[in-house]
């Protein structure tokens, strides 16, 4: 949105300013995204100097109330930031969870793995893979209902899975570290 308005963006009034910062933190998860860029930064912080707001604690408090997802139920966690994806003739609905709170996702594992058939179900795909991502921490949680998630698991990322959840270092993005390496 500030790219295309160019010259006029300075001119923004400071609804849109912090509608597009907000933007830009939640896209990049505070810089921390892997699909950040020198641009996104440079941008945001001349929109938190125009706005007088500290980009960090801005940061926390919008994490934060995004965290708390105790209002949804399993089927919208589920859906509410996914996206379809083939591979080997296998369909997935790819969901993620950007929390600061991982437990608060985490605490409802069960009931979310009993969801997922259903889902898959539903929205006609094999299997929903849901990473329940770990903002300050800069890593997933898989949930692992069964052997293919297990064998997604282990192809796509090299994991060892033990149990009924996997932690992924480093991954972050869906765009650029989930969909391109799934394998099964």
């Amino acid at each position: 949105m500030v790219d295309l308005m160019g010259e006029d963006a300075a001119r923004m009034p400071d609804w849109a300013k912090g509608v597009a910062l907000t933007c830009i933190l939640s896209d990049t998860l505070e810089f921390r995204s892997p699909t950040t860029t020198d641009h996104d930064r440079a941008v945001a912080e001349q929109l938190a100097r125009d706005l007088r707001i500290d980009i960090s604690d801005y940061a926390a408090d919008m994490f934060a109330a995004k965290s708390d997802v105790s209002a949804f139920s399993d089927a919208e966690l589920l859906r509410m930031d996914s996206k379809e994806y083939e591979v080997s003739g296998k369909a997935f609905r790819v969901s993620v969870l950007e929390t600061t709170a991982p437990a608060m996702v985490l605490d409802r594992k069960d009931s979310l793995m009993a969801s997922m058939t259903d889902v898959a179900t539903e929205d006609g795909v094999d299997q929903v893979l849901l990473f329940v991502v770990d903002i300050l921490n800069e890593q997933a949680t898989l949930l692992v209902p069964n052997d293919l998630v297990k064998t997604v698991a282990e192809k796509s990322f090299g994991a060892e899975v033990a149990g009924d959840t996997v932690v992924l270092p480093g991954i972050m993005s869906r765009k650029k570290q989930i969909i391109p390496n799934l394998a099964v």
